[in-house]
């Protein structure tokens, strides 16, 4: 057998790196840390290259003389902990004092520091783990780090590294996430020389949550506020009209440490029961305010997770804050209620509680007055009109008073559905007769469903599966033949995006142009909207551009190696947001051409998302169901 023998330190400092340094994100993270443990009012991040070339972090915090800044580099040296004690109630962000060995093993290291009451600040120069210079230096009070080439001395690492686009898009929410945890500091993100992000200090919880997330989403944000015992639960929750496909926008600090859990976002789902449609993700910042000896930080060299000494009771305070919250802003009416333009439904699964479709859902107005639904608009059933043909009244300026379902209790709707279908028929007083082979409109049920009359017996259509279709359909054909004709808004949309949202947007543009979208870069991450498909042209396209992001984000970006796969997804997602909705009353006409337009569709029994869109009953099934044959 070989000897043993022990590591030299240089070695063993990479081995660390592999786990301390994984990536560039991981270097921004624990600097960004020091200088927040450092009393930092100021952080300034500039990156080279996505990391690979350069990361520098300055900041204005309590800086550190000559001979701790040599004690820094050594592995475990820090100024966060002494005891046993220290190590089961840790209170600052850093603690095992390996970050910095650990970088300087890996690049070529620069550390320039000078407390505020010394004349002289230190300048360390450190290669591959060998300090190469140390000298007196002019500097303003704080610490800059600059940490070069990282992995130049183990290339291995270095190729396994993503693109730089990709390793940028990880700093930048990583960067975005400390900002959120700190309102209190002031952040700057600098990429090649140009400002990716800029948080203004000092700025309360709820600016600070609309300089990461997009000023557009401050009306729709509620306050969380709750307290048992010694742990507090505070932060805002979007309301349900305000989601996203993915669960990336939820950000989560424990004592302002920003982590990941699972239970804790699960407990946010359970807070939104009954709110929240299928396959939906609501935003939200929550802070967990607990002792510092009642959670363990240290988990994980990332430390991005953390264990609670009773997660019981974390779990059911998380809970019952962002119901209350909720509950709180449908009372007041302070929040918008869900816009009709969100997605009815998206296929993939959620932790969260889906609402119950068949009951009413009256739309309410900031100050809580009801207001009539829109009626359906015919264009729905046309796609686009023949170059200069005039356009024509929509239905919904000749139309506009069509009745909305009234608000019942939840019994008698649930009564209703089970005991005495409400049923619309096409005309008052009659039912159409069956003539041909053609299947007849015999009227709507459940303001969702349309029943017909077929040859051999009946069928249910699910109205908005079925338009899904229709749009789906009409969508996809012009997109392969030619560019769809645009509807150019009257009032350009403009949207500010993360980081990695604004790289995904950017790259698709020119593919998005396909389906008739008009999209621009507005500087820095911002992008307006000039112009969109006609057959949207009366919806939110807010929602249905970030739900195309996310769900490219969601893959990883892979899907966008296959141009069509994703195109097909983007037009599903289209079809979704235009599609008319449940509960929405059809007349005749309106029932009548969506059958039409469903039976010349290539694939009319199923929606883009794979649902059915018609359920069949033959002849013999009713007859053996009312038991006239057995």
């Amino acid at each position: 057998m070989a000897d043993v023998r022990i590591l030299p330190d240089i070695l063993s400092n990479k081995i660390a790196a592999g786990e301390v340094v994984e990536r560039p994100v991981s270097v921004v993270k624990e600097l960004v840390e020091n200088a927040l443990d450092a009393g930092a009012t100021r952080i300034v991040a500039e990156i080279e290259k996505g990391g690979r070339d350069l990361i520098r972090i300055s900041d204005n915090g309590s800086g550190m003389s000559r001979d701790n800044a040599l004690l820094a580099i050594e592995r475990y040296a820090t100024s966060k902990i002494f005891t046993d004690d220290d190590l089961f109630a840790i209170k600052t962000f850093g603690f095992r004092g390996e970050a910095l060995p650990s970088m300087a093993s890996v690049s070529k290291f620069t550390l320039t520091t000078r407390e505020h009451d010394s004349d002289v600040g230190t300048r360390i120069h450190i290669s591959g783990g060998k300090i190469m210079d140390v000298s007196d230096a002019g500097a303003p009070p704080g610490t800059m780090i600059e940490v070069g080439r990282l992995y130049f001395n183990t290339p291995a690492r270095r190729k396994f590294l993503k693109g730089i686009n990709t390793e940028m898009g990880h700093i930048a929410d990583a960067f975005s996430g400390m900002a959120l945890g700190n309102p209190h500091v002031g952040f700057r993100l600098m990429h090649n020389n140009r400002l990716v992000k800029a948080f203004s200090s000092p700025a309360d919880m709820k600016t600070r949550a609309g300089e990461v997330f997009g000023m557009a989403t401050l009306p729709h944000l509620c306050r969380v506020a709750m307290t048992q015992g010694e742990t507090g639960v505070t932060g805002y929750v979007s309301d349900p009209s305000l989601t996203r496909s993915t669960s990336r926008n939820l950000r989560l600090f424990v004592n302002n440490r920003l982590i990941t859990d699972k239970g804790i976002v699960a407990a946010i789902f359970k807070g939104y029961k009954g709110r929240l449609m299928k396959g939906r993700y609501p935003l939200g910042i929550l802070f967990i305010t607990i002792p510092f000896d009642q959670v363990d930080v240290n988990v994980h060299p990332s430390k991005l997770e953390v264990r609670f000494s009773d997660q019981r009771q974390v779990f059911g305070l998380v809970v019952r804050a962002v119901n209350h919250a909720l509950a709180e802003t449908e009372r007041s009416g302070s929040a918008e209620s869900p816009s009709l333009g969100e997605p009815e439904e998206s296929e993939s699964e959620s932790v969260g509680e889906s609402v119950d479709d068949d009951l009413p859902r009256p739309v309410q107005t900031a100050s809580g007055q009801r207001k009539k639904a829109p009626a359906v608009d015919r264009s729905l059933f046309q796609w686009g009109k023949p170059a200069g043909e005039p356009v024509k009244p929509k239905v919904s300026e000749l139309e506009s008073d069509l009745p909305f379902p009234e608000i019942e209790p939840a019994e008698a709707a649930i009564q209703k559905v089970v005991a005495k279908p409400e049923f619309v028929a096409p005309e008052s007083g009659k039912i159409r007769q069956k003539r041909g082979s053609d299947p007849v409109v015999v009227g709507q049920v459940l303001g969702t469903y349309i029943v017909l009359e077929t040859d051999n017996g009946m069928e249910l259509v699910d109205q908005h599966a079925a338009h899904e279709r229709v749009v789906y359909e009409r969508l996809k054909k012009r997109s392969d033949s030619y560019r769809p004709p645009s509807q150019t808004l009257a009032v350009p949309e403009t949207l500010e995006l993360t980081y990695k949202e604004a790289d995904i947007l950017e790259q698709i543009i020119p593919e998005l142009e396909a389906v008739g979208m008009e999209i621009e870069p507005f500087g820095g991450t911002a992008f307006i909207v000039k112009a969109v498909p006609a057959i949207i042209d009366d919806r939110d396209i807010r929602p249905l551009i970030l739900d195309i992001v996310e769900k490219l984000l969601e893959s990883g970006g892979d899907a966008m190696a296959d141009t069509r796969e994703w195109l097909d997804e983007c037009i599903t997602l289209m079809a979704c947001h235009t599609a008319i909705r449940a509960n929405q009353v059809l007349n005749l006409q309106e029932m009548e051409t969506l059958i039409r337009e469903l039976e010349q569709c290539e694939n009319p029994s199923h929606c883009p998302h794979g649902r059915p869109t018609r359920i069949q009953w033959g002849r013999q099934e009713i007859e053996k169901l009312f038991k006239r044959i057995v």
